[in-house]
C-alpha cells in the first residue's frame, strides 16, 4: 500500500502510525506506518473508540499512544529469527492464557499455565508473532478492555476484539521495524497525534459536556448517555456526533444542541449501572448532597431545564428490539401533569423506532402500591422520576431511547440515527428523511412481584416480547402458575427477583400513535 504522505513526517520516528477510515464501508479497515514502510491493517470490528469510553467486549480499538514493551514469536515458525531484532521478543510459551476476567486478580495480565493437560496455544497462527498493546495495564480498570495485540490478520482481513493486525506475510517485517521504546499511536485517518492515554483508577470529578450553537434561534436540545454506566452505546453515538458537528461534517442550522457523553462518570468507569445508586430514579437536586448520585443531579437537573428536548440515549441487558420511552398523554393531573404530548410523539415518530411505550410513571405507581399493600415501607412516587420524567417537569419534553442489548454492535447506530432523525425532526440540521414506519405501540397497564425469592419466569422473556392471554409466564415458590391476563407484551423483565420487586410488567396494545 502506498505511504500516507499526511502522517509520516508528523510523529516522532520511535512510533507506530495506525490510521483508520479509509473505506466507510470497512470502518475497522487502515493502514500501519512505520517510517517509509506502509501497509494495510486491521482494527476492531467495530472500529476505533475514545480511550475513556474503551470497555471489556466491545470489539473496538482505543484511540491514543500505548507503549509496546516486548513480544512473542513461535520458533516452530520463525526459527531464531526474531531473538535477534532490535526489539526484545521471546520465544512464545507453550501454554498461556490472558486474563479478560475483570473480576480476577490478573485481570489483563500473562498468566503461563502449568497444568500439562491444558492444551497448548503453539500453533495459533494469527499469534505466530505477536505484541501486546500497552493498554489498560499499570493500573488496571476493571472491565476497560483487555488483551490487546499486534498479530496477524486473517486472509479476509476481518475485524478484531480489538487488536491491530496486519498480514501474516508483514510479520518478520514488522517484528524488524520494531524498537525498543516504540509507541504505537492509532487514530481516525489524518488525526494528529494525541498524548499517551490511559484509564485512570479514580472516580471523575466532572461532568463533560459540549453544546453547538446555532446562528438562528430554535429549539434548546440536550442529548444524554450512560445515566448508567454499564450502557455504552449512548457514548459511543454522541461521541461520533460530536466529532461531525466539530469537523463540519454535520452543520447546526439552528437552535442550541448540547452533548452530555457520560453522564455517570463514576458508574461508567466501574462498568456498572449506578455508582452509590440508580441516578434514573429518584431524580432531584439535593441541597446536601449524599453520594455520587446527587452530585451528578446537582450538575444534570439545572443542564435539562436550561434545554426544551431531552433525547436520552439507554440500552438493556436482555434481547429484543430497540425502543422509545414516552411520557403521558396531556393532562393536570396530580402524577405527571403534561403539555407537550403532541411534539413528544412526533419526535419519538421521527425516530423511526420499531417500538414505542408509554406508561411507565403509572406502571411505577401500580407496583408501589402492591409493595405498601405487602408492607414495604419508606417508598415514595419519586422513585419513578428519571431524566425524561424530570424534563417535563421542567416544563419541557424528552424520549429515552433504549438502542438494543448493550454490547449488540448495532446498538451505538440505532442511538446516532435517532438523534439525526429527531434533530432533522425539529429542523436543526439537514438530513434526508428516512421512510417512516409506524411504529408497534405498547402501553404498561401492570406489574407483576416476586412474592418469594424463588418465584420465577419461565425464561428470560425479550423486550416487549408478545404474550397471550391464559400463558404461563411464570411460576410461584409454591408452584403456582403465574398467567398473562390478556394479550399484550412483556417489558422490563427479569428471570427472578429479590422478594416484592419487579419480575416483569405487562403491556397492553396501543393505540395511541395511530
Amino acid at each position: 500500500m502506498s505511504q500516507n504522505p499526511f502522517m509520516v513526517g508528523t510523529l516522532e520516528q520511535n512510533t507506530i502510525v495506525v490510521r483508520v477510515g479509509h473505506d466507510p464501508d470497512a470502518p475497522h479497515i487502515g493502514t500501519l506506518t512505520i517510517d517509509d514502510w506502509t501497509v494495510k491493517c486491521a482494527v476492531g470490528r467495530n472500529g476505533l473508540v475514545e480511550p475513556q469510553h474503551k470497555r471489556e467486549s466491545d470489539g473496538k480499538t482505543p484511540i491514543g499512544r500505548y507503549p509496546l514493551r516486548y513480544g512473542f514469536y513461535d520458533p516452530d515458525v520463525f526459527g531464531d529469527e526474531p531473538r535477534g531484532f532490535d526489539f526484545p521478543f521471546l520465544p512464545k510459551p507453550p501454554n498461556y492464557r490472558w486474563i479478560e476476567d475483570r473480576d480476577s486478580p490478573f485481570y489483563n495480565q500473562l498468566v503461563f499455565e502449568t497444568d500439562e493437560t491444558q492444551p497448548s496455544r503453539r500453533g495459533e497462527r494469527l499469534f505466530d508473532l505477536f505484541i501486546p498493546v500497552g493498554w489498560n495495564d499499570s493500573i488496571t480498570a476493571a472491565a476497560g478492555g483487555s488483551a490487546i495485540f499486534m498479530h496477524a490478520a486473517r486472509p479476509d482481513y476481518s475485524g478484531t476484539a480489538g487488536c491491530v493486525v496486519v498480514a501474516h506475510g508483514d510479520l518478520l517485517e514488522l517484528g524488524r521495524r520494531l524498537r525498543p521504546g516504540m509507541v504505537i499511536d492509532i487514530a481516525p485517518l489524518n488525526h494528529a497525534a494525541r498524548p499517551l492515554a490511559a484509564l485512570v483508577a479514580e472516580a471523575p470529578q466532572s461532568i463533560e459536556s459540549v453544546t453547538f450553537h446555532g446562528l438562528r434561534p430554535g429549539p434548546k436540545v440536550i442529548v444524554t448517555g450512560a445515566v448508567h454506566g454499564n450502557e455504552p452505546a449512548g457514548p459511543y453515538a454522541i461521541s461520533r456526533l460530536i466529532a461531525e458537528f466539530r469537523t463540519g461534517a454535520r452543520q447546526l442550522e439552528r437552535g442550541t444542541l448540547t452533548f452530555v457523553p457520560v453522564v455517570n462518570g463514576l458508574a461508567f468507569r466501574q462498568h456498572t449501572r449506578m455508582g452509590d445508586r440508580n441516578l434514573n430514579r429518584d431524580m432531584f437536586e439535593s441541597a446536601i448532597p449524599q453520594d455520587n448520585e446527587d452530585r451528578v443531579a446537582n450538575v444534570l437537573c439545572p443542564l435539562l431545564r436550561a434545554h426544551d428536548v431531552l433525547i436520552d440515549l439507554h440500552s438493556f441487558s436482555g434481547e429484543g428490539e430497540a425502543f422509545g420511552l414516552i411520557g403521558p398523554k396531556d393532562n393536570t393531573g396530580p402524577l405527571e401533569p403534561f403539555a407537550h404530548a403532541d411534539a413528544e410523539v412526533a419526535l419519538v415518530k421521527a425516530m423511526n423506532l420499531p417500538l414505542v411505550v408509554h406508561g411507565w410513571l403509572a406502571g411505577h405507581e401500580k407496583a408501589l402500591r402492591q409493595k405498601q399493600a405487602a408492607g414495604v415501607t419508606g417508598l415514595s412516587s419519586l422513585h419513578g422520576v428519571g431524566t425524561t420524567e424530570f424534563m417535563r417537569f421542567a416544563g419541557g419534553y424528552g424520549v429515552t431511547v433504549e438502542c438494543g442489548q448493550h454490547l449488540a454492535p448495532d446498538a451505538p447506530q440505532v442511538g446516532y440515527d435517532c438523534v439525526v432523525n429527531g434533530l432533522a425532526h425539529l429542523g436543526m440540521i439537514s438530513s434526508p428523511a428516512p421512510e417512516i414506519r409506524l411504529p408497534r405501540a405498547l402501553e404498561i397497564t401492570d406489574v407483576i412481584l416476586a412474592d418469594h425469592e424463588e418465584d420465577r419466569l419461565v425464561r428470560q422473556f425479550g423486550t416487549g416480547e408478545e404474550i397471550s392471554e391464559g400463558d404461563v409466564i411464570g411460576f410461584r415458590a409454591d408452584g403456582g402458575k403465574i398467567v398473562a391476563p390478556y394479550d399484550g407484551a412483556v417489558i422490563f423483565a427479569g428471570k427472578t427477583a429479590t422478594v416484592n420487586t419487579e419480575l416483569c410488567y405487562l403491556c397492553k396494545i396501543s393505540s395511541r400513535l395511530g
